[in-house]
């Protein structure tokens, strides 16, 4: 018995010893605390994440939710502290998917971007885009395409941050493509900055395929 007691001191001692990762995202625009989060709990079983707002809160919350990990808050004056736990048996847990050449393959999953704004406030709408764009990146499971149309093409041809974004996506294997009328239309097909040119009807076959659009 006396090896069974110093086995479970030694166990309390570790989990005690464990130091916690404390990640400050206060000021961060989302999604950025939950992003930050989420890449710290690859290297970690437990960090506390300080934001300064409610929302931040409940996204966090929420993302720990889904992922079936603990989670607790506090507030702390004006800002909030975040607590999550993934637990020790999930810590190097990972799941990978290996799809067959036949009808039960990956599904095929498009975004398509018909505006360079979401929703009808334009300033607005263009940080919601931005972040849009962003958090596709931080998704464990890419999209296959990214379809630009109507005023989407603006986002293809500026010279911004999201651009970069879009540069990842398409070094990790995301095919964009852009309407041709519509870069012609805008006067910027010179400007094309990421991905290729196509017509109306390959976006028509290219959504037809798809298994799951998503759009902005």
């Amino acid at each position: 018995m006396l090896w069974v007691k110093l086995l479970i001191k030694m166990n309390i001692k570790y989990m005690l010893g464990r130091e916690m990762k404390t990640l400050d995202c206060r000021g961060l625009e989302c999604p950025l605390p939950v992003v930050k989060t989420k890449e710290a709990l690859k290297e970690e079983n437990v960090v506390s994440t300080i934001v300064d707002n409610e929302i931040a809160v409940e996204n966090l919350t929420k993302f720990a939710k889904v992922k079936n990990y603990s989670v607790s808050s506090k507030q702390e004056g004006k800002d909030y502290i975040v607590e999550i736990s993934k637990g020790d048996e999930e810590a190097n847990f990972e799941v990978e998917y290996t799809y067959a050449d036949c009808s039960c393959a990956k599904p095929k999953m498009v975004v398509v971007c018909a505006s360079n704004v979401m929703g009808s406030n334009p300033e607005l709408g263009a940080l919601l885009m931005k972040s849009f764009i962003f958090s596709l990146t931080k998704q464990d499971v890419l999209p296959d395409e990214m379809i630009f149309y109507n005023e989407g093409v603006k986002i293809t041809t500026t010279k911004n941050e999201t651009l970069e974004d879009l540069k990842y996506l398409e070094s990790n294997g995301v095919e964009i493509v852009s309407c041709g009328t519509c870069l012609d239309f805008f006067h910027l097909k010179e400007e094309l900055q990421v991905g290729s040119v196509t017509n109306m009807y390959d976006i028509v076959e290219r959504m037809e395929k798809a298994d799951k659009i998503i759009k902005p």
